[in-house]
């Protein structure tokens, strides 16, 4: 006689996933996000600078991964950037060839500028994440570093912006995330989060403690189990509004706009 296959145990059970992105648009409208990811809306068109942040984003994964200044010449990451540039998505020949030279001279700054000594890029562009009892919560990092002191770093790039306060690092959600998500993944470690301008080498650093984070990991999981009990999904009328791309199908947004003209 055959003897039977064991059972085989069920597979865990498949988690809603939350992202920084998926978080901060309910927090900006829940009739937005439910517009986005309930029916599917598409939210706006991409921008010259979103593509020109993901060319600069891929050149420097790139970079890294090859070892860094010490290894990769500057016109070997300025070459790197001009074999992938696509014109696609960009209005004109002429934009797309603007938004090249300016990543080629963002690309020559951060070659230029001198790494820390002692410090490590262990990674970059990957998605870390942490499962808790009935969501995950997942994040996609820019770069991962060891500090010379040990400590972790999570290094994200703005490529639109020329200056950054410790104060927006601490109240971005997605650096919150971020780092929280680090710190859960290599517990006892110090997690520093940063935010690096590309356009002008500035950046900002911050460390939260561990009763910080704790903190922190209470207010997002309550922020994502009201999500997931949010049956009605109402519109939050307000300023928000004049961001929102959805008026034309919600009527709170559209009568709050015509309550509310621009002045």
């Amino acid at each position: 006689m055959t003897p039977r296959n064991p059972k085989r145990k069920s597979a865990a059970p498949r988690l809603p996933r939350f992202s920084p992105t998926r978080i901060s648009l309910y927090l900006f409208c829940p009739r937005a996000y439910h517009l986005y990811y309930d029916r599917g809306l598409k939210w706006s068109s991409i921008t010259s600078g979103h593509l020109l942040g993901g060319h600069l984003h891929r050149a420097l994964q790139t970079f890294h991964e090859r070892g860094g200044a010490a290894e990769v010449p500057v016109d070997q990451l300025i070459a790197e950037l001009r074999e992938r540039w696509k014109e696609a998505g960009f209005n004109s020949p002429e934009e797309a060839a603007a938004q090249l030279e300016v990543g080629e001279q963002l690309l020559s700054r951060y070659h230029a500028s001198a790494p820390e000594p002692g410090r490590v890029t262990l990674w970059t562009e990957k998605t870390v994440q942490h499962r808790y009892a009935d969501f995950v919560l997942f994040g996609k990092l820019d770069r991962l570093d060891r500090r010379p002191d040990g400590a972790l770093e999570v290094i994200d790039y703005k490529s639109g912006r020329l200056k950054v306060a410790e104060e927006e690092v601490r109240g971005s959600l997605a650096m919150s995330i971020y780092q929280l998500l680090v710190a859960r993944q290599n517990p006892g470690e110090r997690v520093y989060a940063s935010i690096h301008c590309l356009r002008s080498g500035e950046s900002a650093t911050i460390l939260r403690t561990p009763e910080e984070l704790d903190e922190f990991e209470r207010e997002v999981g309550e922020v994502v189990r009201n999500i997931l009990q949010d049956r009605e999904m109402r519109a939050r009328p307000g300023e928000q509004c004049r961001e929102c791309v959805y008026p034309r199908v919600c009527p709170p947004g559209r009568e709050w706009l015509r309550t509310h003209p621009q002045r």
